[in-house]
């Protein structure tokens, strides 16, 4: 059997009969496109409502689905649906509805949002190929095996969802008087984004707590994980999430005309010191827990000249992606001020070095030391020489689309209003930021953990795979955002050190704290042309297993020792 060749055992009859309904309702929301900031996710919402409101539960209780703002003027909404229970004890099911583009289709792009379609015609086009990818053989393999779906969205995450869907369709199918707790889900947009709706969740739920009769317990986030092999490390539930810090670096030097080099300090060679100190070193990369997130990378490079000339740049702008298990931004800051220092301290020794061999006995001005300093630092010196007002104004512009735009330009502006002189690395954090979570010792998350590697040991041994507990969800996800505790001295450093204010968006001060974990399908090809699902695990065994999971710790709310779902 190929390593890369999932083998499905058939499943026992409580997974297989979630496959038809699961399905059916992955297929359905597939077919609506929602690629992210587009009119189809704002008319999503909608649409979805419609859907649960045709169900019998919510044709009768209509009040039960409900739809409400994303963060700061986003078009799309928020929808939540809640089944209600014999207690206040509640489960959160969570998941977002948007998708990343589907131009990377090309001549199958208006088969994107088509499974069906999609995959016979991908699966004609490849056996017509001569010569294949090894990822195009994988893929026909894969639709060959009839074990996989195509579609975008469809992994990331419209077949969680579906999951959710369907167990919360069930759930509200019982008696009231079986249901020992509520189940509430909700449909988030813009995770794609900037996480407008799953941030505008974690202000919503204290009112909507206070105003329902709510208590929070736990919540289960249905993200997707990639898998280019088997599928063991994709059939796996997460414990917490990776967290996500965006450092931006503004490399100030001294423009110089090309034909006198070492009249100016190159911003270019600075940059490229720091870029090569940071990029994919494992030494950098996070660890907690017994994982190890992946290493900082690169996002963005680029000068600030807007024309051209023989000029060498001025100044050069870098972003990097940093993932966190346990790092705090403050302690990520500290550590790039570090990186900054001894690269430019390098840099500047090689340029007064190649100086001195261009012009033997003339020193150059690459000679001098950098200075490294936080944004805050910076605003407070341009604060000093231009005054609050002017300053404010900056910071206060439209936020763009692009975060690391926005962020740009406010902090060149801020080296101009300070005055201040290269060679400089100004540090910051260059859009929102994404807390990683991590399940506690406090009660709620012990049931919650007992829950999941309970059910999870249970389904691996009826299905004969294995079924992983891992620490971190490895892609930045809505998870950052659901049952986070207010952290006043965190805000306080993000505040400080981000440009722009539209790029800040702490944990109100009432917010909910509860356990979150996440389950949903594996699949291949995360946003690329051949994104696809494995169907026999994302439809059959993620919503049984979620299944269980919720009756166990809503059960455990309500009587000691937890009951086995009903069938």
């Amino acid at each position: 059997m190929s390593q890369t060749t999932p083998y499905t055992p058939p499943l026992p009859d409580s997974s297989a009969a979630w496959l038809g309904r699961t399905g059916e309702l992955a297929l359905t929301l597939t077919g609506w496109p929602s690629v992210t900031g587009s009119a189809g996710e704002t008319a999503f919402g909608e649409r979805l409502a419609a859907l649960l409101r045709s169900w019998p539960t919510f044709a009768s209780r209509p009040a039960d689905v409900w739809l409400s703002p994303a963060r700061r003027g986003y078009a799309a909404h928020n929808v939540y649906a809640l089944v209600p229970g014999r207690a206040a004890g509640t489960l959160l099911l969570s998941g977002h509805y948007d998708t990343v583009d589907t131009e990377d289709y090309a001549g199958w792009r208006p088969l994107a949002c088509d499974p069906l379609a999609l995959g016979a015609e991908v699966s004609a086009a490849l056996a017509e190929l001569r010569f294949l990818s090894a990822a195009e053989a994988l893929t026909a393999r894969d639709l060959a095996s009839s074990e996989f779906l195509m579609g975008r969205g469809l992994l990331d995450m419209k077949g969680g969802l579906a999951a959710g869907l369907a167990v919360l369709e069930r759930y509200a199918a019982l008696p009231p008087q079986q249901r020992p707790g509520h189940l509430l889900l909700v449909a988030t947009p813009d995770e794609e984004g900037r996480s407008s709706g799953a941030r505008a969740v974690a202000h919503d739920l204290p009112r909507l707590a206070t105003e329902r009769g709510l208590k929070l317990v736990a919540g289960v986030n249905l993200d997707a994980t990639a898998d280019n092999g088997d599928g063991s490390q994709g059939r796996a539930a997460y414990l917490g999430t990776v967290g996500k810090v965006l450092m931006s670096a503004l490399v100030v030097g001294r423009a110089a005309h090309a034909a006198y080099p070492f009249d100016g300090v190159s911003a270019a060679l600075l940059a490229a010191a720091l870029v090569s100190k940071i990029e994919a070193a494992p030494e950098l990369a996070d660890a907690a827990h017994g994982e190890t997130a992946a290493p900082p990378v690169c996002l963005e490079v680029r000068d600030g000249k807007t024309r051209y000339d023989v000029t060498s740049p001025g100044q050069v702008w870098c972003a990097f992606n940093v993932l966190t298990h346990g790092r705090r931004p403050d302690a990520v800051l500290a550590q790039f001020a570090a990186l900054a220092q001894a690269a430019a301290d390098q840099a500047l020794d090689t340029f007064a070095a190649r100086a001195a061999g261009h012009r033997p006995g003339v020193a150059a001005p690459g000679e001098r030391r950098a200075e490294v300093l936080s944004f805050g630092a910076l605003r407070e010196r341009a604060v000093a020489r231009a005054g609050e007002d002017a300053v404010r104004r900056t910071q206060t512009r439209p936020a763009g689309p692009d975060p690391l735009a926005d962020s740009r330009a406010i902090t060149a502006e801020l080296v101009a209003l300070a005055a201040l002189d290269g060679p400089a690395v100004v540090l910051g954090f260059g859009a929102l930021h994404y807390p990683a979570t991590q399940l506690g010792d406090h009660p709620h998350d012990q049931a919650l953990w007992e829950a999941v590697s309970r059910h999870a040991a249970e389904l691996a041994r009826e299905t004969g795979q294995s079924l992983q507990l891992r620490r971190y969800f490895p892609g930045i996800s809505d998870m950052s955002f659901l049952g986070q505790p207010a952290d006043a001295a965190g805000a306080l450093v993000l505040a400080r050190h981000t440009p722009h204010p539209e790029h800040l968006d702490p944990a109100p001060p009432e917010a909910l704290r509860f356990p979150v974990v996440n389950i949903g399908p594996w699949g291949r090809d995360y946003h690329q042309r051949l994104e696809r699902l494995h169907t026999p695990y994302s439809f059959g065994v993620v919503p049984e297993l979620l299944w269980r999971i919720c009756h166990t710790v809503l059960t455990s709310q309500t009587a000691p020792g937890a009951q086995a779902p009903p069938g």
